[in-house]
């Protein structure tokens, strides 16, 4: 079987937590500055079709949740959330059901007070600084343990960060260590980049002409389906992002070839 395809992470490469803040750049979000747009467009140099996986992987989001609340899921996992800006988990849920309650995690430092700063009046939700390869940090927090019960069914989301862990830090060991953890009739959602030589050929342009390039592993749909080892896989199964349950009809004229991924499965 292929290896996925890794970019070391070297000093000096740019870190998750500046990707979060470019990624709301192309968002058309405020939670960035001049110098994350000015690094949004180096990348752009070296992969013009990223801005639209992104935005296509925030839509997917939308649906993932909504899907998700229409089911009866009233507790949110969001691992590697960034900052919870506009058209979060939070609010799509409690369109669907005002009780949704939803813990946001990610580690980089930079984030926390301003994503606590846009939780502060909402007692549904809290933002936990931790390090999602060490689900037993998460899950045991008190603002996990305060806000979820986990003898109740969780839908645990992983949207476009798990390409951010190398095999070195056991990705698989670390998504079943949760979902081991989880209650039957919750949920695990997924999205993964994919190898594709334009993704491959921008990394390295971006590294010839800007120093490191973001350090990421793309994993292949058969390497990404491992995640959900045991789990009962809902339609339609691991598929290109545009192609999971659209509302409508996807705009890209070939959906089958976006280099991104997305599946959701249940836990019996």
């Amino acid at each position: 079987m292929a290896s996925p395809m890794q970019v070391p992470s070297v000093e000096g490469a740019v870190a998750p937590g500046t990707i979060a803040r470019v990624r709301d750049a192309w968002l058309d979000g405020s939670h960035h500055t001049s110098a994350h747009v000015e690094i949004g467009e180096h990348i752009l140099v070296c992969a013009p079709h990223l801005p639209f996986l992104v935005r296509a992987q925030r839509l997917l989001l939308a649906r993932m949740v909504r899907y998700l609340a229409k089911q009866g899921i009233t507790q949110f996992l969001d691992l590697g959330s960034g900052v919870p800006a506009d058209g979060q988990v939070h609010q799509i849920a409690q369109q669907v059901n005002p009780d949704a309650k939803v813990v946001y995690v990610d580690i980089d430092a930079s984030l926390a007070g301003e994503a606590r700063a846009l939780l502060a009046g909402e007692p549904n939700t809290a933002y936990l600084e931790a390090d999602i390869r060490r689900p037993s940090d998460v899950l045991d927090a008190p603002e996990t343990r305060n806000l979820l019960d986990l003898r109740k069914p969780v839908a645990v989301l992983l949207i476009e960060t798990l390409l951010h862990l190398p095999d070195s830090d056991d990705p698989e060991g670390v998504v079943g260590s949760y979902v081991a953890a989880l209650a039957p009739g919750s949920y695990l959602g997924i999205s993964h980049f994919s190898p594709n030589e334009d993704l491959e050929k921008g990394l390295n342009i971006f590294s010839r002409m800007f120093g490191a390039p973001p350090a990421v592993t793309l994993r292949s749909p058969e390497q990404q389906a491992r995640f959900f080892t045991g789990l009962e896989m809902v339609e339609p199964g691991l598929v290109p992002v545009p192609l999971w349950r659209p509302d409508t009809e996807p705009i890209d004229r070939n959906p089958h070839l976006a280099e991104v991924y997305a599946g959701l499965a249940r836990k019996h």
